[in-house]
């Protein structure tokens, strides 16, 4: 079994602390359902981002776009089976975000 890291990408910069409480929350438990719906498939939860990133370029420190998310790391049998596992998350099925699917280098 390979290791596949998935990181989450919104489609524009947001800020989860400006949104409803209630929306949060109703968020949380939607992501709960779905990274527990993969079983022993889930190696790391991962964790949400912040939106106040950094990027470190050749002209120095700016602020980031803020589009990524978060991650988590999954195993799969092959990068179709990862694929297939990432389908149903919340942020591609209710707000038009993304995952990307990377193999991890074997250790």
């Amino acid at each position: 079994m390979a290791k596949y890291i998935l990181i989450y990408k919104n489609n524009q910069p947001s800020n989860m602390s400006s949104l409803p409480k209630e929306q949060v929350i109703k968020m949380m438990e939607a992501w709960g359902e779905w990274l527990g719906s993969m079983g022993t498939s889930l190696v790391d939860r991962g964790i949400a981002f912040r939106s106040t990133g950094k990027s470190i370029t050749a002209d120095g420190v700016v602020d980031a776009d803020n589009l990524l998310t978060g991650y988590s790391v999954i195993e799969a049998k092959d990068f179709d089976e990862a694929l297939s596992l990432a389908q149903n998350n919340p942020a591609v099925l209710g707000r038009g975000g993304t995952v990307e699917v990377y193999e991890a280098f074997a250790t």
